[in-house]
């Protein structure tokens, strides 16, 4: 069974939802259903005996790792003991991408993985900073698994998540949730059952596959595609997740209105973007900053830039695809802060309207172009 998509789905996603609704409405607490719930949800997208035992395996490894890193941050804080745990953590997510370009190590499937894989190493960062002190077994288990989200996110944050799962809401403040929920399920599915659906029978599915008008035709059908498609999934774990009381933040913005990169990132994905800006670029400029790595700075940061756009192309796939599109946006970032601190009318000129409109129409081609090379029609 396929996440949100499908009758059966949406029959066992209302009959999930109704008893948690209930709950929420006559506060009780709803952490314990929410588990059983995601655990129902998983058996049946997980429909095979081997993607349950794969998917087992990655979580009880997860779950050591957290646990384990818990107890022994609190006797030391050496930094490579928090390396060797990230890589342990992300070993398997590691070897599915692996898996795509090298045929003996396409063993490991599992749905998810990549924004599961996240959530973890978002806790053992966390852990290692003191931001989280003990890790329980049942709250991190219900982050990492949770059902709405853990195919296609958002990617959610440890300690926000948990003081979700743990509150009891007043009957109005949850019925307003449950209420943003529904709404947000109708729109996402009509997002991806009725726009982005239309766009790919009507538009893509029919322009021939050479030439460079259609190349064109397809950049533009593409990128509006992949938003409906992408936007609705997430509307639609949202939704869910605030009828099962846990407010999953949301990943887009109206990104088309974006001025420049750095405001696009801002909105797109922005739960991925966020968690790439948390623990990539910013720990690795505030590292060269610290070690002094660079002679200037901004050197620093621009090396930031295209190391976490390249992460996150890689995060895709290990395909030349997408690691050049992780290192086209690596290197429009790098233009954009250019821009921002050595061009000194460029934040007098953001401020006037056409210009801003100029911007708004350029950044939105730079992306589309991006998602061009994203596609792998010209790579």
């Amino acid at each position: 069974m396929i996440p949100f998509d499908g009758i059966k789905f949406f029959y066992v996603l209302s009959a999930l939802l109704l008893p948690a609704a209930v709950l929420g409405f006559f506060q009780k607490p709803r952490k314990y259903y929410g588990m059983f719930a995601t655990l129902v949800m998983l058996a049946l997208i997980f429909g095979t005996a081997a993607q349950r035992v794969t998917l087992l395996l990655f979580y009880l490894l997860q779950l050591f790792l957290a646990l384990a890193y818990s107890k022994l941050r609190k006797k030391s804080d050496k930094r490579y003991l928090l390396w060797i745990f990230l890589v342990l953590s992300a070993a398997p997510l590691i070897v599915v991408k692996l898996g795509g370009v090298i045929e003996g190590l396409s063993f490991i499937h599992l749905m998810g993985i990549s924004y599961m894989t996240f959530r973890a190493l978002q806790v053992l960062i966390e852990t290692y900073d003191g931001l989280i002190g003990e890790v329980d077994a049942l709250d991190f288990s219900y982050f990492l698994l949770f059902f709405p989200s853990v195919s296609s996110g958002p990617i959610d944050r440890y300690r926000r998540f948990k003081a979700d799962a743990d509150k009891v809401y007043e009957r109005a403040e949850f019925a307003e949730l449950v209420k943003k929920g529904v709404w947000k399920l109708l729109w996402g599915a009509f997002f991806n059952f009725g726009v982005s659906s239309v766009i790919y029978s009507g538009w893509l599915m029919p322009l021939p596959g050479e030439g460079l008008w259609n190349t064109v035709l397809y950049m533009y059908g593409y990128t509006f595609f992949l938003f409906f498609n992408f936007a609705g999934y997430s509307l639609m774990a949202i939704g869910a997740s605030y009828i099962l009381g846990i407010r999953t933040p949301e990943n887009f913005n109206l990104p088309f209105l974006s001025r420049d990169m750095k405001d696009f990132w801002s909105r797109w994905h922005m739960s991925l973007s966020g968690w790439m800006r948390d623990y990539v670029y910013t720990r690795f400029v505030m590292a060269s900053m610290k070690g002094g790595w660079f002679k200037d700075k901004r050197t620093g940061s621009y090396i930031g830039y295209v190391i976490t756009m390249l992460t996150m192309g890689i995060w895709h796939g290990i395909t030349p695809a997408y690691i050049v599109y992780g290192a086209y946006h690596g290197i429009l970032m790098c233009v954009n802060d250019l821009l921002d601190t050595r061009w000194k009318h460029y934040k007098s000129l953001k401020k006037n309207k056409v210009f801003e409109a100029f911007s708004v129409i350029i950044t939105f081609h730079l992306f589309s172009f991006g998602l061009l090379i994203f596609s792998g029609r010209i790579v």
